[in-house]
């Protein structure tokens, strides 16, 4: 039980209801202008995650703008060339799981395999689900582009919502572009950014430091070893899934990799992954409960990678924060900054952390 011995006069009463009505108005503030902030939150993530791989080329290349234009552009390419590679492919498997669709509802010969494992009731919402446009058209030539605007669309609003058609598209590499300019901006100052404790009061700057530092290593421990975890297991997903011929293994794999940035949100994977399962064997005569322990072997074998290999060697010590309290910090920051919210809900979240294990320092309370 926490007890405070210090008496609330009226100063101090003052300075907590203003404290409190700061922190509500930086909320709202935040939330009424997250559009717009949402593409340099993206970017200054970027930055952090980068600056290493721009300091290593440093070493080689004097100029701060060269190393960071060099470093961007030896990311870039090999990147542009996988994700083209990427788009042919998912617009392939988009294309095969519609015909696998479309065999699953005007086949009778499906409708009578279906029986056999399946409730009628059950199956009957399968084939109203099946039938929905929208379900059609995104299993179609045009389905990758729909995905690729409707993320773009929640990315970046602020730009979005000023044009509609064919424009959104200009609108979407122009804000690539915006991301872009902020990550070159921000690297090539990262060191003067560094420098920012000579710019605090001197009454301030040893606390202020501190909790810098302790929100620095708590952040450090997440975001850049949690990245590469999520995307070697979305790589494995997608491997497991290829080997076992499931319908959109790519697409579905590199999906739960990043659900992956959240630990143990991969799980929610497991509902599309048995549903393409179960459609790809009944449209094809093959077994369903074969396709079905395909699919469960390919995330038993992921999670014990994950969490016997991955995760000790990569991650060490945990963020501090456990998965229910994760998903809390997500939902609560999401609903208050909306998509801002959702990309900066762990940091915010460590923020909070630091400054209460910092407050607690200082009271001599802290129980390591």
């Amino acid at each position: 039980m926490l007890s405070d011995k210090t008496p609330y006069t009226f100063d101090r009463v003052v300075r907590i209801v203003f404290g409190a009505l700061s922190i509500w108005i930086t909320v709202l503030l935040l939330g009424v202008l997250s559009d717009v902030l949402v593409p340099f939150a993206i970017a200054l993530t970027l930055a952090y995650l980068l600056n290493p791989l721009v300091n290593f080329t440093g070493r080689f290349i004097k100029n701060r703008t060269a190393a960071v234009l060099i470093t961007l552009l030896a990311l870039m390419l090999p990147a542009v060339k996988l994700f083209w590679m990427a788009v042919r492919m998912v617009g392939s498997e988009l294309r095969l799981t519609g015909q696998l669709l479309a065999k699953l509802v005007n086949d009778s010969d499906v409708a009578k395999r279906a029986a056999e494992y399946i409730p009628e009731d059950i199956w009957q919402k399968i084939l109203d689900l099946a039938k929905q446009d929208d379900v059609r058209s995104f299993l179609s030539e045009s389905g990758l582009t729909n995905i690729l605007q409707a993320s773009a669309q929640k990315a970046l609003p602020g730009i979005w919502n000023l044009v509609s058609g064919s424009a959104q598209t200009l609108a979407a590499l122009a804000g690539i572009f915006v991301i872009l300019l902020y990550l070159v901006f921000l690297l090539t100052d990262y060191d003067k950014l560094s420098s920012w404790r000579v710019h605090i009061p001197k009454n301030f700057r040893d606390r202020v430091s501190s909790f810098v530092d302790e929100f620095t290593n708590v952040t450090n421990r997440y975001f850049r070893t949690q990245a590469l975890i999520a995307m070697i297991i979305g790589c494995l997903f997608s491997a497991g899934f290829l080997i076992i011929k499931l319908p959109l293994a790519i697409l579905l794999g590199m999906l739960i990799g990043l659900l992956n940035m959240v630990p143990y949100l991969q799980i929610a994977g497991l509902v599309p992954a048995f549903l393409l399962a179960g459609v790809s064997a009944l449209a094809t005569g093959g077994n369903l409960w074969a396709a079905m322990g395909g699919v469960a072997a390919v995330f038993a074998i992921v999670q014990v990678i994950q969490d016997g290999v991955l995760v000790p060697r990569l991650q060490g010590e945990s963020l501090g924060l456990s998965p229910w309290m994760i998903l809390l910090s997500l939902s609560i920051w999401g609903k208050l900054l909306g998509f801002l919210g959702l990309v900066m809900a762990l940091p915010l979240s460590c923020m909070v952390l630091a400054l209460y294990r910092q407050h607690m320092m200082e009271r001599g309370e802290l129980v390591e």
